[in-house]
């Protein structure tokens, strides 16, 4: 095939689907398209800096900028749709690599908090002189409690990422906005920890150095903190356990 013919077959696309902009003929134009989408996507992937990242998201991110670009090409501006659309495939694939980079940073970090807060609430069940299954009672209320609170705290934020269901039902929509009125009451130390860590997603330590404490002290005024709140509220009873 010539170059010729090549330009005629791609511009008898462009007339069938701008005269008549069905499903059929955008389709053909996206396989016309795909294997310039996927060479910029394998250009960026060879070049990439954070290796976690598999070559199908690149590819995946590279369809969106060829089908955004199809959907916005104007071919009486001038530019050949493979100049105007690599710009934007090459810039849908760096946003969405970006996102996805910040989202798995995001999900890492909670992670990392969620371990070292059920860390500190079993080393502080533990050390209580309690029974020992009051004390994974404890633990557990404790963490019941923080999931929710991060929820919150999260709502509150905006988080765009946040994919959880915790809203679902208008029984959880009220008992976390009950956790977020109950952190207002707590005293002083006690409610800045809460919303540093919750809130903020700041560790422990962290807020040991911000408060000038140290981080066995921040861990005993959280566990402190979540008794409370466990304790002092009804409408916390759908996470109490009678013991």
């Amino acid at each position: 095939m010539t170059a010729d013919t090549e330009l005629g077959d791609e511009q008898e696309l462009w007339n069938s689907y701008l005269s008549a902009p069905t499903t059929s003929s955008r389709e053909l134009l996206i396989v016309r398209y795909m294997p310039l989408a996927n060479r910029l996507a394998a250009q960026l992937y060879a070049g990439r800096q954070v290796y976690e990242i598999e070559f199908n998201e690149f590819r995946q991110y590279a369809l969106l900028g060829l089908i955004e670009s199809i959907d916005r090409y104007d071919p009486d501006r001038g530019a050949r749709f493979s100049t105007y659309s690599s710009h934007r495939i090459r810039g849908a694939i760096l946003n969405g690599i970006e996102k996805h980079c910040e989202k798995q940073q995001q999900i890492s970090a909670r992670s990392r908090l969620r371990q070292e807060r059920f860390g500190d609430l079993l080393k502080e069940a533990t050390t209580a002189q309690q029974d020992p299954l009051v004390q994974m009672i404890d633990a557990a209320i404790g963490i019941a409690i923080g999931y929710l609170l991060e929820d919150s705290g999260m709502h509150r934020g905006g988080d765009e990422g946040y994919e959880h269901n915790v809203y679902s039902s208008r029984e959880m929509r009220d008992l976390v906005r009950s956790l977020d009125n109950l952190v207002g009451t707590l005293p002083d130390q006690e409610r800045n920890v809460i919303r540093y860590h919750y809130y903020q997603h700041i560790r422990f330590d962290q807020i040991a150095e911000v408060m000038g404490l140290s981080k066995g002290r921040i861990s005993q005024i959280h566990h402190s903190a979540l008794k409370k709140m466990r304790e002092n509220y009804d409408q916390l009873r759908l996470l109490r356990i009678d013991y």
